[in-house]
């Protein structure tokens, strides 16, 4: 990051040296450890780092929760069903390198939904649409030393486990401005 992104990080950060303290009760009330950003900042940081800009104005709020579908106790434990539910009920989902990502192995699938915008008052009076929390998808399908197990059998130990960073970089751009600007067309 150019140093000017980087002072406007350390310009937020400092701000309000215990910030950090209060993060799960300004989370949960909707408001930002530190004062509201000017727009031109907001905009310095969107360039550099589109994830540094969401923090900006959405400070310590969830940027995501992961649903695991294989847990749900309907068809909609399959990915593709759930997919396909999202979409026919009017939610978008992120686009960014194909609507499911799929693993190398191809045990891991994800998805997510493009992130919902509301309207924020910067501190000189701009108001403008940011982006702000989405909701990931994730199936772990059974490794294959376990795929004769029955499926009342199978526990969560039994599957695909860790992350795959190949899909986290598609996953976060859910919040990007290519994918809002695609939400809205």
């Amino acid at each position: 990051m150019s140093p000017q992104a980087q002072e406007i990080i350390r310009k937020y950060a400092e701000m309000h040296g215990c910030g950090y303290k209060y993060a799960a009760l300004a989370s949960a009330l909707g408001s930002l450890a530190w004062e509201k950003p000017l727009y031109s900042e907001f905009q310095q940081l969107a360039r550099e780092s589109e994830y540094a800009a969401w923090t900006l104005v959405n400070g310590y709020a969830l940027n995501h929760l992961t649903i695991s579908t294989h847990r749900l106790k309907s068809h909609l434990r399959s990915i593709r069903s759930l997919n396909q539910f999202i979409e026919e009920n009017g939610f978008r989902l992120n686009s960014e390198g194909g609507l499911l990502k799929v693993s190398p192995d191809g045990l891991l699938l994800q998805s997510s939904t493009v992130a919902d915008s509301v309207t924020f008052q910067f501190s000189h009076g701009v108001t403008e649409t940011v982006p702000c929390s989405y909701i990931e998808f994730a199936e772990r399908l059974v490794l294959p030393q376990y795929k004769t197990l029955p499926e009342e059998e199978v526990k969560e130990f039994h599957r695909r486990d860790g992350f795959e960073v190949g899909n986290a970089d598609k996953i976060f751009e859910s919040t990007s401005k290519d994918q809002l600007a695609r939400r809205t067309a």
